[in-house]
């Protein structure tokens, strides 16, 4: 997350920096192709869900280094996770560059995502060791992660049946991204309560993940958004990739709902393209019909919705830093640009 954007907080760097130090302590030096797959797919990102652990963990226990194995361990299983959903969709981009699977091919990314895996249950025995309630801590954290890594592979499953139909509705949509995004990052906020806290508490384990749950599907909302409306420097790959390729979001699902069937055909259209590039025609008339249904207005607003409704879990906790840099973090997500 550090270094990405200028609105990115200047604060985050510290807890980054952590994580990247942890990440580059454990893969290995790129020694073969496998090894430097690895570390590829780990490279750049936001480090969201890391960074979220380590400041709630900070928030229940005024130091975030505790929590920096099961931080750098949600690192790896999202890291995974990216390089199966390019190998799913044949992504050949990723963050601007070549995906792992365009590079190293499908065999090298099957194996390098087996092995971002593998790193996981490493970090997190770690915890195991601690005194007191070390066994009640590790059950839970293992608990937190099978849960919410089954969940994203449903939402996933869910995102390719929803690409295959034309009738999905708004609740189908949240569903999926709950799963799909929301869950992961539930979980890592969620951990860092359960690694920073004396014994597991469960109704702040409840809020942080209820909070990181949220703030996951505005996440999702918001980058749905920038397929569609963001700039294509700044975003590393071509707007409409995700659309062509058939995802649904939400304002292709709002704008059927309330536009003429030739528009629905159009959109249809375009969704089954097969991923070839659309023509600037193309993409201004599905940009003025997502406008003339005020699609994209909605969108913000159901995102906006989540990160209010993420912040709300905020109110209730007592005022400190960690806290403070909880509620920045919702309006960084609010307004990143990609």
């Amino acid at each position: 997350m550090a270094g990405t954007s200028s609105a990115t907080p200047l604060w985050v760097d510290p807890y980054v920096v952590g994580i990247d130090s942890r990440i580059s302590a454990r893969v290995g030096t790129g020694n073969h192709s496998l090894e430097k797959a690895v570390a590829e797919a780990l490279s750049g990102g936001q480090r969201l869900r890391a960074v979220l652990a380590l400041l709630w963990c900070e928030l229940v226990s005024g130091d975030f280094t505790t929590a920096i194995p099961v931080a750098t361990a949600y690192e790896f299983a999202h890291a995974a996770a990216l390089v199966q959903d390019d190998i799913i969709d044949g992504s050949e981009s990723r963050r601007g560059d070549e995906s792992i699977v365009k590079r190293y091919g499908l065999r090298s990314a099957i194996l390098a995502s087996n092995l971002l895996l593998a790193y996981v249950p490493r970090e997190i025995s770690e915890y195991g060791e601690l005194e007191p309630n070390g066994g009640q801590k590790l059950a839970k954290l293992f608990e937190l992660l099978g849960d919410a890594y089954a969940s994203s592979v449903l939402g996933e499953f869910l995102d390719l049946e929803m690409a295959r139909k034309n009738d999905s509705s708004e609740s189908d949509y949240e569903r999926m991204i709950a799963l799909k995004t929301g869950a992961l990052i539930g979980a890592s906020s969620a951990s860092g309560v359960v690694v920073g806290e004396r014994s597991v508490n469960d109704r702040m384990v409840d809020v942080a993940y209820r909070f990181g749950e949220s703030l996951g599907m505005a996440y999702q909302v918001q980058d749905d958004l920038l397929d569609i409306v963001g700039d294509e420097r700044a975003l590393g790959k071509p707007v409409f990739v995700d659309i062509t390729g058939g995802k649904k979001n939400l304002v292709l699902i709002h704008t059927a709902q309330c536009c003429t069937a030739e528009d629905r055909e159009f959109l249809a259209g375009i969704s089954a393209s097969g991923g070839r590039p659309l023509a600037e025609t193309e993409i201004e008339r599905a940009r003025d019909l997502f406008a003339r249904c005020g699609s994209i207005d909605y969108a913000r607003k159901v995102a906006s919705g989540y990160v209010e409704r993420a912040r709300s879990m905020l109110d209730a906790l007592e005022p400190c830093e960690a806290r403070g840099k909880l509620a920045e973090l919702c309006e960084y997500l609010t307004d990143r640009k990609y």
